[in-house]
């Protein structure tokens, strides 16, 4: 009796194990976290592309069917409009933006070459797939990709 209290209250200090596999790599993700926590976090960091020194960072919240989005950059051109987007797959292999494309509001460059921007894409992160977000160089200007970054859960 003694031990499965120690047990249980192990887990409840430790929280929940949740494990999914990713369909394409065979990889499987574990995660460990509070039994109170409610969705997913995921993050990550984006790095220059094509010599255009911006920068940043971001984070998605998947709950209840949405994906809360905030991205923030540095080092771009005052007054610049950058779309970006979540995509599927990474960087290196685009599959699609996820979600509708006007779900992504541009990002206003201040005169400081700061941005930030947030949204809520009416559609749930799959733990089991990759994720990247990209930022466009301008709304024109789609094909050329200024920063990119792949999401970690």
């Amino acid at each position: 009796m003694r031990r499965m209290i120690l047990t249980m209250a192990a887990f409840a200090v430790v929280g929940c194990v949740r494990t999914h596999a990713n369909e394409a790599t065979g990889a499987v993700d574990v995660d460990i976290e509070s039994p109170t926590k409610t969705g997913e976090d995921w993050s990550g960091s984006l790095s220059a592309r094509g010599g255009s020194g911006i920068t940043g960072s971001f984070k998605a919240l998947v709950n209840e069917g949405k994906t809360t989005v905030s991205i923030n950059l540095a080092n771009a051109m005052a007054g610049q409009r950058l779309p970006w987007h979540i995509h599927q797959g990474t960087c290196d292999n685009d599959m699609g933006i996820v979600g509708s494309a006007s779900a992504y509001p541009a990002i206003v460059v201040a005169n400081d070459g700061t941005a930030s921007a947030n949204t809520v894409v009416a559609v749930s992160l799959d733990e089991a797939k990759d994720y990247f977000i990209n930022v466009h160089a301008s709304p024109t200007n789609l094909q050329t990709i200024v920063a990119c970054g792949d999401l970690d859960d």
